[in-house]
């Protein structure tokens, strides 16, 4: 049965770590080996399942699925910690390992929950370490494409959504900021584009790339106007002609 819409935004969550100072605490393998195996030991330990992951130089992403946020925290919180002190015993230094504690944001559609699982396997692509996400071991990538039918039904995947993680480059989502980010939402603005330009009606047009825009990304609408070149009353005034606002 299809899941609504809230379900999503109460058990999905996208979640980012990232060394103090943007500091490489992952450039060895032998440390990117060691995060994934504490939040692989953690999430089962506080039954979270793990969606996706990638782990960086310096920071990590990852999706997980767990109706109560309090076990999300605990698991990130020990993961945090084992590795902290892990990470401090190894170069015998002392001072704070990660630039906080975790930052995180809900998904709340299914088109959001594509897009961010397409996003964190892309996230090497994007870094200019690979070429294909397949290339990189420090994802969850080629484990994800198996035969793990259990992910497929906690996500509510079909093969049309699984096609699209496999075979979409482009990931017109915008998610936690990081330094591989910055330019989804201009991504997402030129999909808008060739998807309506043959709409010759100019507010009818604008209204389809903004309701596109808000539907796709984390954007404002003051950022949305930047990308449309006009002010925001200009593109309020076009929108509520079309009925939005």
């Amino acid at each position: 049965m299809r899941k609504p819409r809230y379900y999503y935004e109460s058990n999905y969550y996208h979640i980012m770590i990232q060394g103090d100072e943007k500091k490489n605490i992952f450039s060895s393998d032998r440390n990117k080996k060691k995060m994934i195996y504490l939040l692989k030991h953690n999430a089962f330990r506080n039954d979270v399942e793990i969606i996706a992951y990638c782990i960086m130089d310096n920071h990590a992403h990852i999706l997980v699925f767990c109706p109560e946020i309090e076990r999300v925290s605990k698991m990130m919180s020990q993961s945090n910690t084992s590795f902290g002190l892990y990470f401090t015993n190894k170069r015998q230094k002392v001072g704070h390992v990660f630039r906080e504690r975790f930052r995180s944001e809900s998904i709340y559609t299914k088109s959001h929950l594509v897009n961010c699982i397409k996003y964190i396997h892309n996230n090497p692509v994007k870094a200019r370490k690979c070429i294909n996400p397949s290339d990189y071991y420090y994802s969850s990538y080629k484990s994800f494409f198996k035969t793990d039918k259990r992910i497929e039904e906690i996500c509510d995947l079909t093969d049309n959504d699984i096609n699209a993680i496999i075979k979409g480059e482009k990931v017109i989502t915008r998610f936690i900021d990081d330094e591989y980010s910055k330019s989804d939402s201009n991504c997402a603005f030129e999909e808008s584009q060739k998807l309506f330009s043959n709409i010759l009606n100019e507010e009818e047009r604008i209204g389809k790339e903004y309701k596109y825009l808000k539907e796709n990304c984390k954007i404002t609408d003051e950022e949305i106007a930047k990308l449309l070149k006009m002010s925001r009353s200009t593109m309020n005034l076009k929108l509520k002609k079309v009925g939005i606002k």
